[in-house]
């Protein structure tokens, strides 16, 4: 290929940013929208949950962060978006197996580092490929009329975080209280599934808790990063925007704090 020939709008590096933007233009729904369409959908979601004021009500950041849990504090920011704008596809999910570097112990004081891919995958309870498959994804935001997302503020809690899990099915059971049997049609994490410790699915047995089995947003083809831009947008608060940490886990990792991510898919219909 000459030089001539090259397109200029295929990107030059392979940043996280530009393989998740080649994806997106690569799915004909992600595409589907434009800005004002967007806005016009928010709206109508929004205005929706006024006829749900018990819902609206539960939806509070304040109320969520009193929850009796050690890290309740630390969630930021709830949104609502249309399950339309949710963009999912197998291709995130595989991201799962770009390799960087990580650090390892081996048990006996030393550390060492390896050049692979998460060390979760195929590993960890939740991670892909143990997640829902993308189509079952699909079907989920099919049947629903509203995507809640829960984002924590920046944060250098790495291991301890079984917070998150017990927040989401916390606001799981409060929404099916508040709007009845069935509302909840898909919960989604960020990281490994943290139902129960330990984790005998770690050990090659079955799930003891299948009810509460929890994988990430990641593992079953979401696009966070799309989910949190697009509530930048539409809500006008730029806090929702990702930035990809280089070098994570590393000394010189940067920048040195992140967020999760979380989310709840529902269907309630319009009250009369």
């Amino acid at each position: 290929m000459t030089r001539a020939s090259h397109p200029a709008s295929i990107p030059v590096n392979y940043s996280v940013r530009n393989i998740i933007a080649s994806i997106i233009s690569d799915i004909p729904a992600a595409r589907r929208y434009s800005e004002s369409r967007k806005r016009r959908l928010y709206r109508a979601t929004q205005s929706s949950l006024e006829g749900h004021p018990h819902l609206r009500a539960l939806l509070s950041p304040r109320l969520i962060r009193a929850y009796p849990f050690e890290g309740s504090r630390f969630f930021a920011r709830v949104g609502v978006l249309p399950p339309a704008l949710v963009i999912v596809d197998e291709r995130f999910h595989n991201l799962c197996c770009l390799p960087y570097w990580t650090v390892y112990s081996d048990g006996k004081g030393h550390a060492y580092r390896r050049f692979d891919r998460c060390p979760g995958y195929g590993r960890l309870p939740g991670c892909p490929p143990h997640a829902r498959p993308v189509g079952e994804v699909h079907a989920i935001l099919r049947r629903s009329t509203h995507f809640i997302v829960l984002q924590t503020r920046l944060l250098q809690e790495r291991w301890q975080v079984k917070w998150k899990f017990d927040v989401l099915h916390r606001l799981a059971r409060e929404v099916e209280a508040a709007c009845g049997p069935g509302t909840v049609t898909g919960v989604f994490g960020s990281g490994p599934c943290a139902a129960c410790s330990p984790q005998y699915c770690r050990q090659n047995q079955l799930c003891r808790t299948p009810a509460l089995q929890t994988a990430s947003l990641e593992a079953c083809g979401i696009c966070v990063a799309r989910l949190c831009d697009d509530l930048a947008l539409l809500t006008g608060n730029r806090s929702w925007t990702l930035t990809w940490l280089r070098h994570f886990g590393l000394p010189q990792q940067q920048p040195k704090r992140w967020k999760y991510v979380e989310a709840i898919a529902i269907s309630v219909r319009d009250a009369h």
